[in-house]
């Protein structure tokens, strides 16, 4: 894991736990005013257990935020998948808050009953939970593209492409390269991906390579090309490639051969 990976890793975490500990407090006012049925000490560890446990699934909750975002031609099956997902994480918080509680003696009833329990009390009331955190991750990373949007890259050197006609919807428009987050070779044609959407261009790669400004774009793999602007992550694989993750979550595969030149090309661009 690298240090940026990890930074932010730490970040979901401390908010997650911000937010479940915030949800516990407001839900349970009785209790932390009054600690109605424990001890001050042991209702502070029982707050600060039921943060760390929400904490836990925050990373996971982020990171399908990051992979798959409810947008684009696939919104409806990814927020279904954001469904079950946040369905299960529900349950299994149901499940380890059982557990613990278990085992440190703070509900000595059969396990299976305890569970049965708290999932008819408290299991609603978790998926919503669950469901607004995606939300909050949602519209984090959705105001972190318009930021990185807002920020207009610089011009393409003289000589080289700024723009490309492609067709959509029966009409030709064209579409500025600065939205382009990587190129796919397929066949005779090129897909540009800009985001959720892509557009097919007859060309093939290794022209349209060559009028493409190199201070912006980079080959890492026969059939792709990225730009050096929306690159998050590079990250080694014991094969000797590479797996580069994209500012929307893509993840490319990187050959071998081109992944040392990119790596310091992505790393000068972070000085």
């Amino acid at each position: 894991m690298t240090q940026r990976t990890l930074a932010g890793w730490a970040s979901e975490f401390a908010l997650g736990f911000a937010y479940w500990l915030a949800l516990v407090v407001v839900l349970e006012p009785g209790n932390v005013l009054r600690g109605a049925t424990l001890p001050l000490g042991m209702e502070a560890a029982r707050l600060a257990g039921a943060g760390l446990l929400g904490a836990a699934i925050t990373p996971a909750v982020f990171a399908l935020t990051r992979h798959r975002p409810i947008e684009g031609e696939a919104r409806w099956r990814r927020a279904a998948l954001h469904l079950g997902c946040d369905l299960c994480l529900a349950a299994l918080l149901i499940v380890a808050a059982g557990v613990l509680a278990a085992l440190f003696g703070l509900d000595r009833r059969p396990l299976p009953v305890a569970l049965a329990d708290q999932l008819a009390i408290d299991g609603l009331l978790l998926f919503f939970a669950v469901a607004a955190l995606t939300g909050i991750a949602h519209a984090l990373l959705f105001q972190a593209r318009a930021q990185s949007a807002g920020s207009a890259p610089p011009a393409p050197a003289a000589g080289y492409l700024a723009a490309v006609p492609v067709r959509t919807r029966g009409r030709v428009l064209l579409l500025d390269l600065a939205q382009v987050g990587w190129i796919e070779s397929q066949g005779n044609y090129l897909a540009l991906h800009d985001g959720a959407a892509s557009h097919l261009i007859r060309e093939t790669s290794v022209r349209f390579e060559t009028l493409l400004d190199p201070a912006r774009f980079a080959r890492i793999h026969r059939q792709t090309i990225v730009a050096l602007d929306r690159i998050r992550e590079i990250a080694s694989l014991p094969s000797g490639d590479a797996t580069v993750t994209l500012d929307d979550g893509t993840r490319l595969r990187m050959s071998r051969g081109f992944r040392d030149g990119v790596r310091k090309r992505f790393e000068a661009r972070q000085r």
